[in-house]
């Protein structure tokens, strides 16, 4: 675990936290899957219910068993959200991996900078444009937003999915931006050749 104090790696004036042994097993799982913890989870480790309960969540979004949401369109997802929500923790932590999905960071530096003009099918498009709508007026959402996506193939299942993400990303987006999480350098430098 990191000794870094809260205060350095976000708004707030905490230290280290005490992991208990369900955070310290999250930050492991992280660690060996990234090579660091998130800052995220650093700060939401002064509240063990918080932290396990987000990472529930995010499990249960980004790697739903049986579905077609690929991992590069759970990724786009992430970012499209990230990057209408400034949120650059999440922003740096998923292109990272979407790098390392497609191991084009032209490609992916082109989404996050504007999805518009990256190569995209119309599938992911469709979902992109989505993501888009949902973040920036989900009250606007009406039955013809959904029949986009099922003319693109998606099916109901696939749509509970892609709402079950971007709903996801706006949640943790906002937690971040409330509390001036910094972006983890290691993701933004991760996967760039």
């Amino acid at each position: 675990m990191s000794d870094k104090p809260v205060s350095e790696i976000s708004w707030l004036a905490l230290g280290p936290a005490d992991a208990t042994p369900q955070v310290s097993a999250i930050f492991d799982r992280t660690t060996q899957r990234f090579g660091h913890i998130r800052n995220a989870q650093l700060v939401t480790a002064h509240r063990p219910e918080l932290a396990t309960a987000q990472d529930a969540l995010s499990k249960a979004v980004q790697f739903a068993p049986d579905t077609g949401i690929t991992p590069f369109e759970r990724e786009l997802l992430a970012i499209v959200v990230s990057a209408e929500n400034h949120c650059p923790a999440c922003l740096f932590a998923h292109s990272a991996i979407l790098r390392e999905i497609t191991e084009d960071p032209v490609l992916v530096g082109r989404i996050e900078v504007n999805y518009r003009h990256a190569e995209l099918t119309p599938r992911q498009r469709a979902l992109a444009d989505y993501a888009v709508k949902v973040t920036r007026a989900s009250w606007e959402l009406d039955p013809t937003d959904l029949d986009k996506l099922r003319a693109e193939g998606l099916s109901e299942i696939e749509i509970i999915d892609a709402a079950a993400v971007i709903a996801y990303f706006n949640f943790s987006n906002r937690l971040n931006n409330a509390l001036g999480i910094a972006p983890n350098a290691e993701a933004y430098l991760a996967n760039r050749s």
